[in-house]
């Protein structure tokens, strides 16, 4: 007697806050969605998210100093992205982003290769981080 096993390891995570669902076909996965988010903000194959966003999404963290034209001292500082939707957080990792309905693309946010399962944990780990 032949027996047939069927079983396709799908699991899905949603964060009920942000309606966002996140699949993974690892059999086993060790770290929550959270926890795959904060990874990837912190070491995203490239240079890290904190180091110009801060822990969490903050922002705040000095990128460079600068002089305008009038040689005045300035700070290039990284920006909040703790309230970014998803479609601006992917635009960013693009870097394109809309601006009065124009897509700009930005001077100094890297590019960066990720995945949408990646941009997604990233998302997800930026609104938890945000709400403590």
């Amino acid at each position: 007697m032949k027996q047939l096993l069927l079983f396709i390891p799908i699991f899905l995570i949603a964060n009920q806050d942000t309606n966002i669902t996140i699949q993974s076909d690892n059999q086993e996965s060790f770290l929550s969605t959270v926890e795959y988010g904060r990874m990837l903000y912190k070491n995203p194959r490239g240079i890290s998210c904190q180091q110009c966003h801060g822990i969490g999404g903050r922002g705040g963290q000095k990128i460079a100093k600068y002089y305008d034209k009038h040689k005045n001292p300035k700070l290039l500082r990284g920006v909040d992205i703790r309230n970014y939707s998803l479609e601006e957080l992917r635009a960013s990792l693009k870097n394109e982003y809309k601006e009065n309905n124009k897509t700009k693309y930005h001077k100094i946010m890297p590019l960066y290769y990720l995945t949408e399962e990646e941009v997604k944990a990233i998302y997800v780990y930026l609104h938890k981080n945000k709400k403590k």
